[in-house]
């Protein structure tokens, strides 16, 4: 099967999939691909927001439900946690808007939100406004970036093939590297 029959396939699950756990690589690659026709912007932007709430939904619950336990059991979320409950104390619940633009932190943030006792339905309201400009942001810089190479490249298939492949390789690098430095951390 070929990467283009892939990415028609599965690139919306993937997407939903990718922002139910961090998100901006998935969703620059999601915007590149919709720019070169395998995927349409606005179902990117449309997954992207879907996973990220509901991603960020489910942390939040579970900070809100198991959070004590979390921090003991994860102590890199507990240094952030100090920190994050000043920030919510001091700025309300704008910050919820905020930490969707943390990359790496999202899901620790979320957390402890959860844990903070913030009202769910200002969570849930404030959470939702961040998902949708973030999907749409991001979404459209991948997309507008692919417009760029385009313009520079011309519409060569040998070229999206093998872009294809580097943006693969390069976003699994990178959640590999991510996965393997909280590893890292987690153990110190």
């Amino acid at each position: 099967m070929t990467p283009e029959l892939l990415l028609q396939k599965f690139g919306y699950f993937a997407v939903f999939i990718g922002t139910f756990l961090e998100g901006e690589t998935i969703l620059v690659t999601a915007g590149f691909f919709s720019e070169r026709g395998y995927l349409q912007l606005v179902l990117v932007m449309l997954f992207a927001f879907l996973g990220a709430y509901s991603g960020h939904v489910f942390w939040f619950w579970l900070g809100r439900t198991q959070g004590v336990r979390l921090l003991d059991r994860y102590p890199r979320m507990r240094r952030h946690f100090g920190r994050g409950v000043r920030m919510f104390e001091r700025y309300g619940a704008p910050a919820i808007f905020i930490t969707q633009w943390l990359y790496g932190l999202r899901i620790t943030a979320a957390v402890i939100i959860g844990i903070s006792r913030i009202p769910v339905l200002k969570f849930l309201i404030y959470e939702a406004v961040s998902c949708f400009v973030w999907a749409i942001v991001i979404g459209a810089a991948g997309y507008y970036f692919g417009r760029a190479v385009e313009s520079v490249l011309g519409k060569a298939a040998h070229i999206e093939k093998w872009g294809l492949i580097l943006l693969l390789v390069v976003a699994t690098g990178v959640w590999l590297w991510h996965q393997w430095r909280d590893r890292r951390n987690a153990a110190e």
